[in-house]
């Protein structure tokens, strides 16, 4: 799976025609200053002042809210136009969140792209619009939503180098949560689209060695390859389910009896969360590293490198469900230069002798001490029917 990284860039927002001037932010805590930058005409005076939650809330007659965790906090007013804005830092993402009393939806965003993607998400209990454009090597993404019985115009934008796999709706769903501790209902079906279209687009159009594809992993791409596109379509399923129990359902990629081991055995290929309103890849599994579900989070894990090397054990999601956690890890190891094998067991997954325990046991024994696995099926939806 590729590692995919988002670098922090700048937000500019154009908002009246001119040449550029930066103005500076500074947040309520006068710690680090959050540059935004605003376009304004020649020999015009900055129109933007300093304002303030209470002040924003006052006016607006509304309860405003940003993530509990972010940073570098600043607000703005564009009084003449009775506009407001939120300068805000959130998990190393810079945000302009920007707010307006309007009869309808009105673009307040003051952002003037050529956006290439346009497509409506739910925010709560509202349907947003979501636009994302290229600006030279950024990506700007920039979601719009109006909430009738506020009577206000919500616009939330965002920039970076790369934004693949980010759902910008997902922030938004944060600031609708005002003044609650409630946790907002987030369609996590068109959340993790992109892994099944991706998924789709490879069965569909045949693995593609020049392409760089996204989310989908070895073991998918493995049965791409040597599979047949109908078979794919069907045998190759999703399920979004919470399995690590924080509230936040998974997307599992997998099929059953793939390795025709036992009756109710099931094959998972990769499982993603949600964090951070990211698509964070938590399990990958293929051919010769294979995963099946054991329930309550829990995985089988079995893999391979040569006929010295096996491994096999259990591990379970964090409570995140970002990634995996070892319990037991059992596997074999050359001894003697290759004239004997040693089993071992540790807790850590990494399958080297040193810090391990060496077992006294038989090979049959070794092989046996996962016979009474019980398996948990999963309702899978074919990728096809997506």
């Amino acid at each position: 799976m590729k590692k995919r990284s988002i670098l922090v860039l700048t937000l500019c927002v154009a908002f009246l025609a001119g040449c550029t001037q930066k103005s500076t932010v500074v947040p309520e805590n006068n710690s680090q200053q959050v540059q935004q930058t605003s376009e304004v005409e020649v020999g015009v005076a900055n129109p933007w002042v300093d304002s303030s939650l209470e002040e924003i809330e006052s006016n607006l007659g509304i309860k405003v809210s940003v993530p509990k965790d972010a940073t570098q906090t600043g607000y703005r007013a564009l009084p003449e136009e009775g506009l407001y804005e939120i300068n805000f830092v959130y998990q190393d993402m810079g945000y302009d969140y920007r707010l307006k009393k309007t009869d309808a939806l009105e673009d307040i965003s003051g952002l003037f792209y050529d956006w290439t993607v346009v497509e409506d998400e739910p925010v709560g209990d509202y349907t947003a619009t979501d636009y994302r454009a290229k600006n030279g090597e950024e990506t700007v993404d920039h979601i719009i939503w109006y909430d009738e019985a506020e009577g206000v115009t919500h616009s939330l934008s965002t920039s970076a180098r790369d934004l693949d796999g980010f759902y910008i709706a997902a922030i938004a769903e944060k600031l609708i949560g005002i003044g609650s501790d409630d946790d907002v209902e987030m369609d996590y079906h068109a959340f993790y689209a992109p892994v099944i279209d991706d998924i789709l687009d490879m069965i569909n159009n045949g693995y593609d060695f020049e392409k760089d594809y996204t989310y989908p992993s070895t073991g998918i791409t493995e049965r791409v390859m040597y599979g047949e596109k109908e078979d794919l379509l069907k045998e190759i399923g999703f399920a979004i389910e919470d399995i690590s129990g924080d509230g936040i359902p998974e997307l599992i990629i997998g099929e059953d009896s793939a390795l025709d081991m036992t009756p109710d055995q099931n094959t998972i290929y990769d499982v993603y969360t949600c964090s951070d309103g990211q698509i964070v890849c938590a399990l990958e599994g293929w051919a010769r590293n294979s995963y099946s579900y054991l329930g309550n989070g829990r995985f089988y894990n079995m893999g391979s490198n040569g006929a010295m090397y096996a491994v096999f054990g259990t591990y379970h999601l964090t409570a995140d469900g970002t990634e995996l956690i070892c319990e037991d890890c059992y596997f074999t190891y050359d001894k003697n230069n290759g004239s004997e094998i040693g089993y071992y067991h540790n807790n850590t997954g990494v399958a080297e002798p040193e810090g391990s325990e060496e077992l006294d046991v038989s090979d049959a024994d070794f092989w046996n001490l996962y016979n009474d696995l019980t398996y948990e099926s999963i309702g899978w939806t074919p990728v096809g029917e997506y």
